[in-house]
């Protein structure tokens, strides 16, 4: 690598929105996220591996009334 051209790299702490904070390497002075890993759906589903499905008027209940839960 040529000396003198890249952006200086730190180690910053990243905070999300809900309170978490992790740590990053990054060549920005500091970062605000919206969603991390501790608020995400996808990774609070309660365990069940990113299946919690966010229902909009009821469609998602509707749609298991009528084909059942294991379609």
């Amino acid at each position: 690598m040529k000396k003198g051209i890249h952006p200086e790299m730190r180690l910053v702490t990243v905070k999300c929105a809900c309170g978490a904070e992790h740590t990053f390497w990054t060549t920005a002075e500091r970062i605000r996220i919206d969603v991390c890993s501790n608020c995400h759906p996808f990774y609070t589903s309660g365990g069940k591996g990113g299946l919690l499905i966010v229902d909009t008027e009821g469609r998602v209940e509707k749609f298991r009334r009528k084909y059942g839960e294991n379609y």
